[in-house]
């Protein structure tokens, strides 16, 4: 059992999940300092800030270069930095001093799983010093190997000065639940989003009930409380009773107040595409009783939120537009007392070009039955592509449970003989390359005796105006039940003649780590336009049991909490319909469906599909998302 630190939110975001997980770690109050001088060219001292006690195994390297001995201040030296499982960790080190300090390093050996070097690409770390961050889930002795350089990118003299820097992980023992952070009272607006959150300290694995003024709410069972638009009914005090074997315990009270609403906006910003070099404008229109202030943001993939500068009107012109300006918009609205964020408003710009470079799929699948991810090829010639089944690495990764032993089959729509199937990734032929492949694409390394699954193969399409649809079978290889998550990836680029055009996955859709998140990846300089679906309703008229009776979808820029595009129920409307024959998405046979549908155009970035069912419904769904072809 291990001592887990829970303070858990909702994540959507299937590739660069693990990394805004990491950034969000908090470090471990202690630390200690280590410094010392390497007697060689590259003449520096050693500091390091290491969570714990630290350990730099520098025997070797004394007898190398004659370095000066040792200073640890405090403690001893020699001794590991210390780490417990479940138990957030943070440490480091750099290379400082005269004549010049480190500007990259050299990282090899092991890192525990559960942490991961920040900034790592490759081997290498580019940066002034190293940190190691995250939560580690396996006991053990980890030694993780350095050499510093002087230049960027292990240039200019340096590289002959190996060191070590051990982390030493134990078990934890148990423990009843104890609150570390309680959840915080909120004054908010009428219509706004509240977030309630805990964190605590317990093993074994505890479980979460949320109660509004002493009473249970219903599907309130994580450690965060989400109420997506709060109304006077939803005014009280808030409490949340933690419990596991050893003992429970319940959070001091969280008043919720709402705030008399002063502004209303009107006419939100609206999304517009625009020709390059032409000017755009968004706009925004509100109402108070009281004079208005407007402050207009962006945020942009690899960006993130950024203040538009002297942009304080309710008019945002852009001039000459260009790739640079393709983001998310919206307009702060305040009177001194009260703000409002108005809705997102997308900017894109016509001509470029883009590719679907990668989906990913993260579901729960039961006993005896699989996960279904499924895509289609368009074009001609063959296209390479990498396929991959997590459900080992995934407990790296802190998410339970994982499946433990997944086995993928690549199956040609419409047919019902696999392609390929592969059980254990380092049996494939060329599993060298495979591994080589994957990390230029910027995946997750697979442990090398871990049982994932994963393939790189080729795949030939039939011609130009043709495509080629294939399933993606994902299943556990003793029949248990565990969460898995299914990747493709695209290599070939934007010159490849073939393209992936549409993207699926059906399963199993619950609550929180259970909910089906599929995602996507827009590659390029260019946008494009997508029809996106959830859905539930129709799939029962295909003989499909236990489907979810009412889902709704939301778009969520990679790593983000907000939402881009939503729909609840999709309406019937003509536009829609359009979509569907261009697409070759099969038809809704009622318009009154409660299947939820948008058609959206994204610019180039990472998105994920989150779905989730009216009044915390559950069920078997199809989540589809298909590029709209334009003429």
């Amino acid at each position: 059992m291990t001592l887990l630190y829970l303070n858990l939110r909702r994540f959507h975001l299937p590739v660069a999940l693990l990394i805004v997980l990491l950034q969000r770690m908090p470090l471990l109050p202690t630390a200690i300092t280590a410094e010392f001088v390497l007697g060689t060219g590259v003449g520096s001292v050693l500091k390091g800030v290491l969570a714990g006690s630290a350990v730099m195994l520098l025997e070797p390297l004394h007898a190398q270069t004659g370095a000066t001995p040792v200073r640890l201040d405090p403690g001893p030296r020699g001794l590991p930095a210390k780490a417990t499982v479940g138990v957030p960790f943070g440490g480091g080190f750099a290379i400082v001093g005269a004549p010049a300090g480190a500007q990259s390093y050299e990282i090899t050996g092991q890192i525990p799983p559960g942490l991961s070097v920040l900034n790592l690409n490759g081997d290498t770390v580019n940066g002034v010093s190293v940190s190691i961050l995250g939560t580690p889930t396996l006991a053990g002795e980890y030694v993780l190997q350095a050499r510093a350089w002087r230049g960027l990118n292990k240039t200019l003299d340096g590289g002959g000065l190996p060191f070590d820097y051990t982390i030493e992980v134990t078990e934890a023992p148990d423990a009843a639940p104890s609150i570390s952070s309680q959840p915080a009272s909120l004054t908010v607006l009428d219509g706004s989003a509240v977030v309630f959150s805990v964190t605590a300290l317990a093993n074994p694995l505890p479980t979460f009930q949320w109660r509004k003024d002493g009473i249970n709410l219903n599907g309130a069972t994580e450690a965060t409380l989400n109420i997506s638009s709060v109304t006077s009914d939803d005014t009280g005090n808030y409490t949340v009773v933690i419990n596991n074997a050893l003992g429970r315990v319940t959070s001091a009270p969280a008043t919720l107040t709402i705030a008399g609403a002063a502004i209303t906006i009107t006419s939100p910003p609206a999304s517009i595409d625009v020709e390059s070099g032409t000017t755009g404008m968004l706009s925004v229109t509100a109402l108070a009783a009281t004079p208005l202030r407007f402050q207009w943001f962006r945020y942009r993939t690899g960006e993130g939120l950024r203040i538009l500068s002297g942009e304080t009107l309710p008019t945002l012109n852009l001039a000459s537009v260009g790739e640079s300006d393709m983001g998310f918009y919206f307009a702060r609205v305040t009177d001194g007392n009260e703000t409002v964020d108005s809705e997102i408003a997308i900017v894109t710009v016509t001509g470029g070009s883009s590719r679907l470079a990668n989906l990913s799929t993260r579901g729960s699948v039961p006993a005896g039955g699989e996960l279904t991810p499924g895509f289609v090829l368009r074009g001609d010639g063959s296209k390479n592509l990498v396929i991959r089944a997590i459900g080992p690495e995934l407990a790296d990764f802190g998410v339970t449970p994982a499946m433990a032993d997944p086995t993928l089959a690549l199956v040609p729509l419409g047919g019902s003989t696999p392609s390929l199937i592969n059980d254990n990734w380092e049996d494939a032929v060329n599993s060298n390359q495979l591994a080589s492949t994957s990390r230029t694409l910027g995946a997750f390394p697979l442990d090398g005796e871990s049982l994932d699954a994963a393939v790189l193969t080729s795949v030939s399409l039939p011609n130009a105006a043709g495509s080629k649809g294939f399933t993606v079978q994902i299943t556990s290889k003793s029949g248990a039940a565990g969460i898995a998550l299914a990747e493709v990836y695209d290599p070939d680029g934007t010159g490849s003649s073939a393209q992936l055009t549409n993207i699926s996955a059906r399963g199993f859709s619950g609550l929180g780590a259970d909910v089906l998140a599929p995602g996507f990846v827009i590659d390029g300089d260019g946008a494009k336009t997508m029809l996106i679906r959830v859905v539930g309703p129709t799939l029962a008229g295909f003989g499909v049991p236990g489907t979810m009776t009412d889902p709704r979808l939301e778009v969520i820029p990679g790593g983000q909490t907000f939402s881009i595009a939503s729909n609840d129920n999709w309406g019937g409307t003509a536009a829609l319909k359009a979509a569907f024959q261009t697409t070759g998405a099969f038809a809704f046979p009622d318009d009154a469906s409660l299947d939820a549908v948008v058609v959206v155009r994204l610019p180039p970035g990472s998105y994920t599909v989150r779905p989730a069912g009216a009044d915390d419904g559950t069920g078997v769904i199809l989540v589809e998302a298909y590029e709209v072809l334009t003429p």
